[in-house]
């Protein structure tokens, strides 16, 4: 009967342990897939923004934009209006 407690104690163990790393988070994948660019002037994806040695100042026109790297479209999001300096 000790037996068969001490077989059931380590079988719970197991199973509990097996069970609590199953449903542990998973890693999430930190890829980068957007970034606020500059505009080119024929309207397409420039370099990337740097506020700090080339900032966008006045009101118009799109200075930069947030863009998706993968497809190099615009997201439409951190539209950055002025001329870049």
């Amino acid at each position: 009967m000790k037996n068969l407690r001490l077989t059931l104690g380590v079988a719970a163990i197991a199973i509990g342990s097996f069970a609590a790393f199953s449903f542990a988070p998973t890693k999430v994948d930190s890829k980068v897939t957007t970034q606020i660019r500059y505009l080119n002037n024929d309207g397409s994806m420039g370099g990337v923004y740097d506020p700090a040695l080339h900032p966008c100042e006045g009101a118009a026109p799109l200075c930069a934009q947030e863009y998706n790297i993968e497809t190099q479209q615009p997201t439409g999001n951190n539209k950055k209006f002025g001329v870049r300096q």
